[in-house]
């Protein structure tokens, strides 16, 4: 498993590079390495999720992960089907995914403050997973939903954490570290992704009248 895991992370991490390396050169062949990338990143996905812990929860993420980004590699080739991945990926991983995780984690128990907190960081991934599916889809209601999953991420969730007294203070630092490092590339790739998705398939054809004009 561990073998298997490297190669295809290699491979994955090696196709990611290959493919930004010839999409910036416009070097021919771009598209199909790119392809390959998101196959290869999506069959690492659910290998590297499910690696040490196999639970329900994490089998329904590593699913959402791979549809994720199957969906992404399809929009991008322009293919069929990326729309319905995309829409059950997303869909997945914020209302059966997430609830889940934070059903593992309010039965190890704890105090209020903690429930308070769990419960604001799921509603704030929730609500960004949504939001970021509603922004691809060009459906109405995704600034507000990105919008109010970053009050309850960094206005709930890590605050509240910050705040907390009871947890060891070097293992708060690992762990805001790792934490804020995650979200700002995730915050990179996300754009990335809704910035290239958002320009127009293909040129938008010129008024007959100024064809006309310019014969």
């Amino acid at each position: 498993m561990k073998k298997a895991l490297n190669s295809v992370g290699f491979g994955a991490a090696f196709l990611l590079c290959a493919t930004v390396v010839m999409k910036s050169n416009h070097l021919p062949g771009a598209g199909i390495v790119m392809a390959l990338a998101g196959l290869a990143i999506s069959i690492y996905l659910p290998l590297f999720i499910l690696y040490k812990d196999r639970s329900t929860a994490k089998a329904v993420g590593a699913a959402s992960a791979s549809l994720i980004n199957l969906g992404i590699t399809f929009k991008f080739q322009h293919w069929p089907g990326a729309g319905p991945m995309l829409v059950l990926g997303l869909t997945s991983f914020a209302l059966i995914c997430i609830p889940m995780l934070l059903k593992e984690k309010q039965a190890e128990g704890g105090t209020e403050r903690k429930t308070l907190m769990n419960t604001a960081g799921a509603t704030g991934l929730t609500l960004f997973s949504l939001g970021l599916l509603f922004k691809i889809m060009h459906w109405p209601g995704a600034s507000v939903m990105l919008g109010l999953s970053v009050l309850f991420l960094f206005f709930g969730y890590f605050l509240l954490y910050l705040l907390d007294k009871s947890i060891d203070s070097e293992v708060k630092a690992a762990y805001l570290r790792k934490a804020f490092f995650s979200v700002i590339i995730g915050s990179i790739v996300a754009t990335c992704i809704l910035l290239d998705l958002s320009r127009p398939w293909s040129k938008a054809p010129q008024p007959q009248a100024m064809v006309e004009g310019n014969h």
